[in-house]
């Protein structure tokens, strides 16, 4: 039985699905929630127009603290939650939140990217595993969802942010962010045709 259970969530289905079964661990085991989003800078730094801003510290952490708060939200009243955020490598401060906060159980998700792309990219939830104190169960983007009703609203305990101050919604931080990822992609879809019409111009 698990008593103390650390839920690893960035806003994808991957992180949904995990939250989903770290719920139904915890109203069969009576444990308590903690849900951890760390504030991570992107892997690779791609090129964006000079308006589009990279997304700052505070950024990364108010999109955090946005995430946490909307997956307690999702977890029932009868269940004790507390939502965190940590700043760096998730592979690194999920396994010392694990520790740190005696917790007997890390659920996390998994996006199925496969072999290929996880040997460029790198894969968190196996990094988690490898780095984990305690046992570490690897949830599939794919799992069945839980049933769609929305939850009665409740009070929610979150632990102290990372700079110390208030948690505010998070509005032009998740922006930046948004805005940053879609230039940089349209960026790299111009230079990948640029090569594409070199390589096969007459």
């Amino acid at each position: 039985m698990y008593r103390n259970i650390l839920v690893a969530i960035d806003g994808s289905q991957a992180a949904a699905a995990a939250l989903d079964e770290a719920i139904d661990i915890a109203l069969s085991d009576g444990s308590r929630l903690t849900l951890i989003s760390v504030a991570a800078p992107p892997r690779f730094r791609m090129a964006a127009p000079p308006y589009v801003p990279h997304p700052t510290e505070l950024d990364l952490e108010r999109g955090a603290w946005n995430i946490v708060r909307r997956a307690e939200q999702l977890v029932p009243p009868d269940i004790p939650v507390t939502g965190l955020v940590r700043a760096g490598d998730p592979a690194i401060a999920i396994p010392a939140r694990a520790e740190q906060g005696e917790h007997d159980l890390v659920v996390i998700g998994s996006r199925g990217h496969g072999w290929l792309a996880s040997l460029f990219l790198g894969s968190v939830s196996r990094e988690v595993a490898a780095r984990s104190p305690v046992p570490v169960r690897v949830v599939s983007a794919k799992r069945e969802r839980r049933g769609t009703e929305k939850p009665e609203p409740r009070d929610v305990y979150a632990a102290a942010p990372v700079r110390g101050q208030q948690a505010k919604p998070a509005t032009m931080g998740e922006t930046t962010v948004l805005l940053w990822v879609v230039f940089a992609l349209l960026a790299e879809l111009e230079l990948a045709w640029w090569f594409f019409d070199r390589m096969y111009a007459p």
